[in-house]
């Protein structure tokens, strides 16, 4: 992580003050991720037009221009700007400033980053933020609202545990005034915990909303507050969803919520009952159940995302004097009571000269469009060497001595052997093609009260065959009705220490150049630099509300599989498809063998004979069962499991893709030998053990298409990876499938 910075200078207007500055969330934020940035000035123009402008360096190590905001300088020459901003190096340079619309090179107010050997003291309490903390993607962040009994402690704890990089970072917020009001400033943020502040605005909540759809893990705390909190915009988007009730019950024994954390010491309620939210929907999976089996923590998968509701409140008696509260988050958050042996990498890594150390990584890297003009292996260089060296050497001496029989002809055949060998080297490294596109698309589908969410990401690499700069845009190439409209482009980096990586040291920076990216939904890159057979990794990405484009009666059966049918209505054929759910995957087998293609309109059946369920880690482990030489088939004994080796040099990507969607289930890191850091909110392993089954298919449509100087280029290679999220209805169990009415009066009784 990196602490720089930030020093006032002077800029055009004299008496232009800044009256505050935030970036990130207190000054924290994470490499590569988009991150809030405010800025409060007086003493401008009155009535002015003025831009904030953050411009720091992308992985390449150019600088990119943001406009994060513009607006009129107000009447007394005050002026509030937000919005949002990306850095792309660790230890990269930047610079904020007020800029007269229009006129970049006219800085009202200037701001410049530097490195971070010059930090002498770390204060994110100044209404001018100094300094710009910056993790690496695999840092979980843990955002609160207000004051969360035990965070201190939990915080405190991860920093112990913590061995060779840090297992979680806080990022507090005092009010709700400070919250954002758009999804993609929640980007840098893992999970966000709410406990009594409540009260959005619709434009907060909806952000949440768009945050949890794309993976996002929302964990909310509401017992005797669930009357107030049902009436809150975050209260109508979720009590439905859980089937909250109006009014708090009470519960008189909370020792399964004790037994949750392993170890824990006991909740002292002195035999008082626990005011706690009633939540009565089936579809909830209940972590923990009192003893009238109601849920204490109930989670739903939504869209892509997980939200957990905790029933009794944390800030209250007994649940804020547990001594047990922070190993209680710990569990929460890591599935289990941190360890000295949890700080620790494990990743169980092979031998590999690939310098790949990430899913995102090895995607990037295959969709790399270098044009083959410079893709010269280092024996075929040497090979081009030695066949030089003969003939400039024994083929020129033999010509001229032995066949020719004059030595003095050297002096004309040495300099045409070179002059044509570069000739012949040159006519091969110009013989390149023109400019050169290679797409990777990912569109996730989800279906929410009778509404479809889209949700296209993609991946591209530029090559140009001339050294030139551009103006690039990213176009949504989808049907019209949920494609119009803008798109984010972006620069796209490595989580590496390589060149191109966001890890990377600053370095001397020679050689800098500049573009400018015109707002982050502008989906516009101006002045875009480009060198000579080289490549540029972009980003894209863009989300629409459509009608209803999944159609589905999926549940579970007893045995907990899948039943039902379902269909969609996209405008394209899925291919080479597999659903997963809990821990089985189903494929088709088509009696020819061939790739069956489920077309809009077509409906998938559970009970089709064609459809075969499998064991999901079995599955993606490719394991297959050896028995010794001769050994018996009536037995399993002697026999072993083998695991197929994950392949980090595959550029498949629906290979690729299915392993980041269903990561923790294959086995983590253990299994792929790579990390998930910068992916982390495409895995859907949390998903399939909830409410929702995840198909995976490939289709033939490119999701995004990129125009160059507003000419449309044909991709070189394209290919989309479709993944729909599918409602699947839970069976209640017997304690929840009771009335309401049922419920109050065994209350009365106790």
């Amino acid at each position: 992580m990196t602490i720089a910075l930030l020093f006032i200078t002077a800029g055009a207007c004299s008496a232009a003050e800044l009256k505050s500055l935030r970036l990130g969330y207190d000054g924290v934020g994470k490499v590569g991720k988009w991150l809030p940035i405010t800025a409060v000035a007086a003493g401008l123009p009155a009535g002015e037009d003025v831009q904030l402008r953050a411009a720091f360096t992308d992985p390449r190590g150019d600088t990119c221009i943001q406009i994060a905001d513009e607006g009129k300088v107000d009447a007394d020459g005050s002026v509030t700007l937000s919005g949002c901003f990306r850095c792309g190096r660790m230890e990269g340079l930047g610079k904020v400033s007020l800029n007269v619309t229009g006129a970049p090179d006219t800085a009202i107010l200037r701001t410049t980053v530097v490195h971070a050997e010059e930090v002498q003291q770390y204060s994110s309490n100044v209404p001018v933020q100094r300094s710009l903390k910056l993790n690496k993607a695999g840092i979980l962040t843990l955002m609160t609202v207000g004051e969360v009994a035990g965070i201190e402690e939990l915080l405190r704890n991860t920093e112990f545990y913590s061995s060779a990089q840090p297992l979680l970072q806080g990022v507090h917020i005092e009010s709700l005034q400070q919250f954002p009001d758009v999804a993609l400033a929640l980007e840098s943020i893992d999970y966000l915990l709410l406990t009594d502040n409540f009260a959005m605005s619709s434009a907060q909540t909806s952000a949440i909303q768009q945050w949890v759809r794309v993976g996002g893990n929302l964990l909310v705390s509401a017992g005797d507050s669930v009357t107030d909190f049902v009436k809150t915009e975050l209260g109508n988007w979720l009590s439905p969803v859980f089937g909250i009730g109006s009014k708090p019950i009470r519960n008189g024994d909370l020792t399964s919520l004790q037994g949750y954390v392993q170890g824990a010491s006991r909740i002292e309620d002195n035999r008082r009952p626990v005011p706690m939210a009633e939540l009565q929907s089936g579809q909830s999976l209940a972590e923990v159940e009192s003893l009238s089996k109601r849920p204490i923590i109930g989670r739903q998968s939504v869209g892509t995302g997980v939200v957990t509701l905790i029933a009794v409140d944390l800030n209250q008696r007994p649940l804020s004097q547990w001594p047990s509260l922070p190993q209680f988050y710990e569990t929460l958050l890591f599935g289990e009571k941190l360890t000295m042996r949890s700080g620790k990498t494990s990743r169980n890594m092979r031998i590999s000269q690939s310098g790949v150390s990430d899913l995102a990584t090895q995607l990037m890297a295959a969709v790399d469009a270098t044009s083959d003009a410079g893709r010269w292996s280092t024996w075929g260089v040497m090979g081009i060497i030695v066949v030089w060296l003969l003939l400039i050497g024994p083929v020129d001496y033999v010509l001229v001595t032995r066949v020719l029989k004059r030595p003095h002809f050297t002096w004309v055949t040495f300099p045409a052997l070179i002059i044509g060998g570069a000739a012949v080297v040159y006519s091969f490294a110009t013989d390149s093609p023109s400019l050169q596109l290679n797409q990777w698309h990912v569109v996730d589908v989800t279906a929410d009260e009778g509404r479809s969410h889209i949700m296209a990401r993609s991946w591209m690499s530029v090559s140009t065959p001339a050294t030139m700069r551009t103006d690039v845009k990213a176009v949504p190439s989808l049907r019209d009705d949920f494609s119009s409209g803008p798109a984010t482009l972006t620069w796209a980096g490595r989580p590496e220490d390589v060149f191109g990586g966001m890890y990377r040291a600053g370095g001397i920076a020679l050689g800098r150049q500049s573009y400018t990216q015109e707002g982050p939904d502008d989906g516009r890159l101006l002045g875009l630099p480009f060198l000579e057979n080289g490549s540029r990794s972009l980003f894209a990405e863009w989300s629409r509300e459509s009608d209803r484009l999944i159609d589905t009666r999926l549940s579970v059966s007893g045995f907990g599989l899948l039943t039902g049918t379902f269909s969609h209505n996209l405008p394209f054929a899925i291919s080479d498809c597999v659903i997963a759910y809990g821990n089985r995957v189903y494929r088709t087998r088509g009696s020819t063998g061939e790739t069956t293609v489920l077309s809009a309109g077509d409906v998938w059946d559970s009970g089709s004979p064609d459809i075969f369920a499998f064991d999901l880690k079995t599955w993606l482990n490719g394991s297959r069962t050896v028995r010794p030489v001769g050994g018996e088939l009536r037995s399993n004994r002697g026999s072993t499991t083998v695991n197929t080796p994950y392949d980090k040099s595959s550029v498949d990507p629906h290979y690729i893709l299915t392993m980041a969607s269903l990561f923790d289930t294959a086995g983590g890191s253990a299994y792929t030998g790579l990390s998930q850091a910068l992916f982390r909110q495409m895995e859907l392993s949390d998903t399939i053990r909830l409410n929702h089954a995840v198909l995976i298919g490939l289709a033939g449509t490119p999701a995004t298409s990129l125009t160059v100087d507003n000419v449309a280029i044909e991709p070189t290679v394209s290919q989309t990876v479709v993944r729909l999220v599918l409602p699947v209805n839970r069976k209640r169990s017997r304690g929840l499938a009771r009335t309401r009415e049922e419920l109050e009066k065994r209350d009365n009784k106790e």
